[in-house]
């Protein structure tokens, strides 16, 4: 408010306190009116009901202050950031049961580090022997594979059609090869995910037994 506008307004106030028939403990109601001016009563015109107003006393003393009421986009964004934030303590309190359970899981499975880490070294070991044999019996297609490659060379240095049969199976072998690659790759991922697996569980389970003592 300006100096100007201060002026006025404790002048009207002062004016108004000895129009208005105010008992000892009565107080106006101010407002600011659609010109920017400050205007006082008994009562806040309709108009003016939604904006922020003051009571005062015959002192001229601020004793309360209502603010103005939200507008429609105010009242829309206070619920969606109300909606947000319980959406978020709901997740919140999901992920906290969800902890709850993993942490109880891993102490009703396991009785020390050394059970996890022996579980993990097993599965590992089942793993490991799965990806072997695959290299064994890669090995072996390719020992095939270059005996029907070597039967068509030499069929076309003399000149000769390659029979169908050895067209056929030189592309199985090559199949089958490439079957047994694909299944070292998984087998290799599952291997790395079981250790990542293993070795979340072991540090959490470390934490949940120093948080025990």
């Amino acid at each position: 408010m300006s100096k100007t506008m201060r002026n006025r307004f404790f002048i009207s106030l002062a004016m108004l306190s000895l129009l208005l028939p105010l008992s000892a403990g009565a107080s106006i109601k101010c407002w600011t009116n659609k010109d920017g001016y400050t205007e006082c009563g008994n009562v806040v015109p309709p108009e003016y009901a939604q904006q922020e107003t003051r009571t005062i006393d015959r002192r001229g003393i601020t004793t309360e202050v209502r603010p103005r009421a939200p507008t429609a986009d105010e009242v829309k964004a206070q619920r969606q950031r109300q909606a947000e934030e319980e959406r978020r303590q709901a997740e919140e309190e999901q992920r906290r049961r969800e902890q709850e359970q993993y942490d109880q899981m891993l102490l009703n499975s396991y009785l020390s580090d050394d059970d996890i880490i022996r579980t993990r070294d097993r599965m590992t070991t089942s793993l490991n022997a799965a990806i072997e044999l695959n290299r064994i019996n890669i090995e072996r297609l390719e020992e095939r594979l270059a005996a029907e490659q070597s039967t068509a060379a030499r069929h076309e240095r003399g000149g000769r059609d390659i029979p169908e049969r050895v067209k056929e199976e030189i592309e199985s072998l090559k199949n089958q090869i490439e079957a047994r690659q694909a299944q070292i790759q998984v087998r290799e991922q599952e291997r790395d995910e079981l250790h990542q697996r293993y070795d979340a569980e072991l540090q959490r389970f470390r934490e949940l037994q120093q948080m025990r003592r």
